[in-house]
């Protein structure tokens, strides 16, 4: 392995169709709803924040039919690439490399003659990173506690988050998320221009005063990830239930909001990670 003074690990996925792609079962992007109808995702994803300590690490590719379709065809396909790179934007492109072959599902499509609702890639990646981070690792599994309880608890936190939101009130959801900047900061090395210019740009995000799409819990469900020790809320067609609506649908599609939640002990509770 080349030896980086801050490696930054990278995929480069391109999706034509619906579907998500996991890092240690924690999707990094799910490209789902009325963008999947036509055309697809391309670009690169920093990885770093998902994998937490060097190792090796699963990465499965999911793919399903675009919105309106039931089955995928020999026109849909994925792709993901990987890479690696010094986090100093001045030297990423001449430190960039491929550290492990790219997966992709079959060249020349899948075969026409079967209705395939779902196919899958997946591999296995070895990374060195300088750092242990306090992540999830330790955090209660959340999938083996009672499903009905657990899903009002995660609703009413939910409803905490919206209300934030709604009233575009930039530092308390900053205080909300503290958790999960801590870790993306150590992730990426950010330096305190960096922590600046991040929070610049969610307060420029606030300040907006976007319209926030209504929290509907009877379009919603509960999803397990993260080997049980994560949860969210997600639609059932894919998408994410925290969205500004955008102001100009033609130039660009809604805002979401991701959000992941742990509990590292009972009297914690839920927070943001």
């Amino acid at each position: 392995m080349n030896k980086l003074q801050k490696p930054l690990y990278t995929i480069d996925p391109h999706i034509y169709c619906s579907g998500t792609i996991l890092i240690n079962d924690i999707p990094v992007i799910d490209w789902y709803g009325e963008e999947t109808e036509s055309g697809g995702y391309l670009g690169g994803i920093d990885i770093n924040h998902l994998l937490l300590q060097s190792g090796k690490h699963k990465i499965i590719g999911k793919m399903l039919p675009r919105k309106g379709k039931k089955t995928l065809t020999e026109e849909e396909a994925m792709l993901i690439d990987f890479y690696c790179g010094d986090a100093d934007p001045r030297i990423w492109k001449s430190s960039k490399y491929r550290f492990h072959p790219k997966i992709e599902s079959p060249w020349n499509g899948l075969s026409e003659n079967i209705n395939y609702p779902y196919f899958e890639i997946a591999t296995e990646i070895e990374i060195e990173l300088p750092f242990v981070l306090d992540g999830w690792q330790n955090s209660i599994d959340l999938s083996k506690l009672d499903k009905t309880i657990l899903k009002q608890k995660v609703i009413e936190y939910y409803r905490q988050i919206h209300a934030v939101l709604k009233e575009h009130n930039a530092s308390k959801f900053l205080e909300l998320s503290k958790e999960k900047q801590k870790l993306q900061e150590q992730a990426f090395y950010f330096s305190e221009e960096r922590k600046q210019s991040f929070k610049q740009g969610l307060v420029a995000l606030f300040n907006q005063n976007l319209e926030l799409e209504p929290l509907n819990e009877n379009e919603l469900k509960l999803d397990f990830f993260g080997y049980g020790k994560l949860v969210r809320l997600i639609k059932f067609d894919g998408t994410q239930p925290l969205q500004f609506k955008s102001p100009n649908l033609i130039e660009q599609s809604n805002i979401e909001l991701e959000i992941k939640l742990h509990v590292r002990n009972p009297e914690k509770g839920f927070s943001i990670i």
